[in-house]
Order: structure tokens, then C-alpha cells, then sequence
């Protein structure tokens, strides 16, 4: 219905009441709910009212001697006896309902008193952290500073042992320095026999350079093996099927398998073995002819037996540099073999203990700084036995030996080679009036002019009988060794043109020509 004043219908949700209709309006669902139950009731009534009027005329109609028989009686005992059970039942669920809430108190209980013990042990420790965290922090630099001078100690020892192993072994090759003249001209002797220098081998005897560089080889690889250092250059000792000592090329050391001796039947390859499929040649550290025949006849031989000198250097002065055996940075000292041997095995030693220990006690108390602490080995300057390939401390295989190694500044043994060559060929040859010459636009001068003379000149690199790109060389290697070419004393000749000139080549050329006489001074 819609209201008289409002004139609207009514919504008893949506619509608030506006009106006394409205009101009344929202009454009449509630009155008329009630009015539908009241009617309801009163028909239940009635249906429970004739149910029980049927019952009891019905019992009235047995009468009462059915309930003495027996079976009524059973029944009711039947009944008595469930309801007991049950009754039993629900008492013992309470018992164990009751006894599960006493265990479920007592462990709340218990857990609430390890809550608060964990609390106050927090909170006893959060008041002391820092404290402890200090003095935590302090031991465990002080075990380090004492692990640390441990282990520089230890390899400290270590260095002796091995200083004192080269010592012993150069002692038992009687390696020895015998004045010569004056009081700082030495000759130096290994084995009985003199030691030969570079600047020596052209007026050697060839079994004299042999037993010299064999004795040298022999040394350098017992002093690398007790110093657990491996050579840039390997070094083959005579063994088994293997009479004389090699040496490899630097590209080649300790890339290749089983390599026979030079000369020999080469080795069968193993099949299983795929590793090393290129087998390099070794360079012989002995001659068995004298060095100016051996240039003359077999220039390839001579080239490699001047690489193996020069790798043989090579190894010396690294050795000696990386023991802290200064060697300067010329041909002279790099040729000199018995000096660097006798520096490193000898002086080296007689230094070392008159030196102080490097080594000293740590300071043990807190908050030292890092300049009052143990020396650290591997900032100070290489020495004997120090740096090595065998072990951890003070490593060459580290940043800090790469660091020092790169410092070197070696020369590359080729160019050591090259070097070698030209002074053996001024030394054999003193009367020779040719020489080599290369240069950009070569012009001659005056009448005489450097003519041609049969095959083509040889390279430069094939008159030094070495390859500049530090391959092998094998039979043909060095360029010098095939062709008949005789190190341009034979190949090229100058001849004197009169009414004609030769015009030369502008581009890059090379040749022996003739040289003027050289005024002293």
C-alpha cells in the first residue's frame, strides 16, 4: 500500500521510514508471521492430541498383565543395561578428555617457562655482544698471526734445506773457482775439467765443451729438482737409449711425449696416446767435431747446437734471477756459465748465513698494525730456495712470481742465438774482408759494387742458421744448411767495372759487400 502523505510504496529495505504509514507498514510482515505460527501450533496441537488419546485407549485395551510378563521385564533390564554402558562410555571419554587437558596444561606450562628462560638468555646475550664479538675477533687474528709465522718459519727451514741440498751437490761436482792472474780474473772448474764459457767455444776441443756442458746440465737439473723449480727450457739427461744430454725449445718443453735421441730411429707412436701428435727436436748440448768444422760441413747441426747453448744460458740466468742472483743484462754475462753457477750454488749460500733470519716472532698483542707484524716471505726479494714450483708459499705459479718473472726482461734465445753466431764468426773468421749488410735501398759506392755471383744470397737469418719465429729446425732449418751456401765467403764476390756502372734496386735488398780499411781510433 502506498502512503497518504509520502505517496510512495513502501520498501522495508531501501526505503527509510518517512511517515507514521510507513511504520505501520513495516509492521504488518511481523504480524503476519506471527498470526502463520500461532495457526501452525495450534495444528500440531491437535495431531499430538489425537496421537495420545490413540495410545492410551490402546494400552487400556492390554491391560495391565502384559506388564508383569517376562518380557517385558527383559526389555526393561535389556534398556537399564545399555543406558549403564553408556553411561560408562561417556564417563571414561570425560575421564581421558579431562586427562588430555591436564597434559595439554602442563606442557603450555612448560613452554612458556622455556620461552622465558630463552628471553632472558637473549637478552643476557644481546648485552654483551659486542664484547664478545671484539674478543672472538682478536683470537682469531692472533691464531692466524701464530698459523702464519708457523708456516714462514717452517718454509724458512724448507729454503735452507733446499740451499743447502745445492750447496752439497755442487760440492760433489767439485764446482770451484781458481784465480787466474789477478785478483778478480777467475777460472772456473766442475768435475775436474774447466768449465767453457760462450766466449770459449770457438777454441774449445769438442770433447772438452761435452764433458763441460754435461757436468753444467747435470748440475742445473739436480739444482732445479731440489728446488722445485721447472726451467723454461727442458733438459733431457742421458738415459736409456739416450747417450747425451738435450735441450728443448722453449714452445716445446713440456709438450711432448717420448722423444728419441737425435739421429736415432724415431720412437713409435702410441695409439693411445693422442695427446701429442707434433714431436719436436731436441737440441744436442755436445759436439763431436770441432765447432769451425762443424759450421763449415753441417751448418743445420751448428745452428742447433748453438740453440742449445744459448736455451742452456737461458735456464742459467732465469735460475739465477728467480734466486736472487743478479745477472746483468749483457752477452758477456749471460755467456759466462761458470760465474752464474758459482753465484748461484756458492755465493748464494755464503750469503745467505751471514744474513740475518728473515723470520721473527709476532707481536701477540691486540690492534698491532700490519707494519709491526711477522715479515711476510713473499714481499721480500727472491733468494735461494725461496721461490719454487713445488709449493704454495711464495710460489712462481702465483700472481706475485708471475709479477716477478715478467720482470726479468730476459732475451729471447733466438736472439741470443743470432748474437752467439756473429761473434763465433768474427772470431773464426777475423781476416774475412765481407760482412753482411741490410738495409733499405741499398747504394753502392766508389767502383766497387756487391755482385751476384751463382744461387741467390742467403736470408739473414739463414747466414745466423736460426728461425726468428722460435720454431724447429729441423734438417733443412736455419736456411744456411742446404744450397752450398758457405756463410758468404764464397757465395758473392766484388769485381772492379771500369766504363760501366750497375744501377742497384730501389727496393729493400741485402748482401755482402766489401769493406773499407778501418783507421784506428
Amino acid at each position: 500500500m502506498n502512503c497518504n502523505i509520502c505517496h510512495r510504496g513502501h520498501d522495508p529495505t531501501k526505503l527509510p521510514f518517512l511517515c507514521v504509514v510507513d511504520a505501520r507498514n513495516a509492521l504488518y510482515p511481523g504480524r503476519l508471521s506471527q498470526a502463520q505460527i500461532l495457526i501452525e501450533t495450534e495444528d500440531l496441537e491437535g495431531r499430538v492430541n489425537k496421537l495420545l488419546s490413540d495410545s492410551n485407549s490402546d494400552s487400556a485395551e492390554i491391560g495391565t498383565g502384559a506388564r508383569d510378563s517376562r518380557t517385558y521385564v527383559e526389555n526393561c533390564a535389556s534398556e537399564a543395561s545399555k543406558a549403564r554402558e553408556r553411561t560408562e562410555i561417556i564417563i571414561a571419554s570425560a575421564d581421558k578428555l579431562r586427562d588430555e587437558i591436564a597434559v595439554a596444561k602442563r606442557q603450555i606450562q612448560e613452554r612458556r617457562a622455556k620461552i622465558a628462560r630463552q628471553k632472558s638468555g637473549l637478552a643476557a646475550a644481546s648485552s654483551g655482544v659486542e664484547a664478545r664479538r671484539k674478543r672472538e675477533l682478536e683470537e682469531t687474528k692472533k691464531t692466524i698471526r701464530m698459523t702464519k709465522y708457523s708456516w714462514d718459519r717452517e718454509y724458512e727451514g724448507l729454503t735452507q734445506y733446499r740451499a743447502a741440498l745445492c750447496l752439497e751437490v755442487a760440492k760433489l761436482y767439485r764446482l770451484q773457482r781458481v784465480k787466474r792472474g789477478g785478483p778478480t780474473r777467475y777460472d772456473y772448474r766442475i768435475g775436474g775439467i774447466d768449465i767453457v764459457d760462450l766466449n770459449q767455444l770457438s777454441s774449445a776441443q769438442p770433447e772438452l765443451i761435452s764433458a763441460s756442458l754435461g757436468h753444467i746440465s747435470h748440475l742445473l737439473w739436480l739444482t732445479s729438482h731440489y728446488l722445485a723449480i721447472r726451467l723454461p727450457a727442458e733438459i733431457t739427461l742421458p738415459h736409456n737409449d739416450y747417450p747425451r744430454p738435450t735441450i728443448f725449445s722453449l714452445l716445446s718443453s713440456y709438450h711432448h711425449g717420448n722423444v728419441a735421441f737425435p739421429g736415432s730411429s724415431p720412437l713409435p707412436p702410441d695409439p693411445l696416446d693422442r695427446q701429442f701428435q707434433h714431436v719436436p727436436h731436441p737440441r744436442p748440448l755436445y759436439l763431436e767435431r770441432p765447432l769451425a768444422t762443424l759450421m763449415k760441413e753441417e751448418p743445420s747441426a751448428f745452428n742447433s747446437f748453438m740453440e742449445a747453448v744459448s736455451l742452456l744460458v737461458y735456464d742459467i740466468v732465469w735460475l739465477c734471477r728467480t734466486q736472487g742472483v743478479p745477472v746483468a743484462d749483457s752477452l758477456e754475462d749471460f755467456a759466462s756459465i761458470g760465474r752464474n753457477m758459482y753465484n748461484l750454488l756458492i755465493n748464494s749460500s755464503m750469503q745467505r748465513g751471514s744474513q740475518q733470519p728473515v723470520v721473527k716472532p709476532p707481536d701477540l698483542g691486540a690492534g698491532d698494525s700490519p707494519e709491526q707484524q711477522h715479515a711476510d716471505l713473499a714481499r721480500t726479494a727472491p733468494r735461494m730456495g725461496l721461490y719454487s714450483h713445488g709449493t704454495l708459499h711464495t710460489s712462481l705459479a702465483t700472481a706475485a712470481g708471475n709479477k716477478l718473472t715478467r720482470s726479468f726482461g730476459m732475451i729471447n734465445p733466438i736472439k741470443l742465438a743470432d748474437q752467439l753466431k756473429a761473434k763465433l764468426a768474427n772470431e773464426m773468421y777475423p781476416t774475412a774482408e765481407w760482412e753482411l749488410v741490410q738495409n733499405d735501398g741499398f747504394v753502392s759506392e766508389g767502383p766497387e759494387d756487391a755482385v751476384m755471383v751463382g744461387a741467390a744470397p742467403p736470408s739473414p737469418s739463414g747466414y745466423f742458421g736460426s728461425r726468428r719465429d722460435g720454431g724447429e729446425s729441423g734438417s733443412g732449418g736455419g736456411g744456411g744448411g742446404g744450397g752450398g751456401a758457405r756463410y758468404g765467403l764464397e757465395s758473392f764476390m766484388s769485381v772492379h767495372t771500369t766504363g760501366t756502372s750497375v744501377t742497384p734496386p730501389r727496393e729493400k735488398s741485402h748482401g755482402w759487400t766489401k769493406i773499407k780499411a778501418r783507421t784506428p781510433g
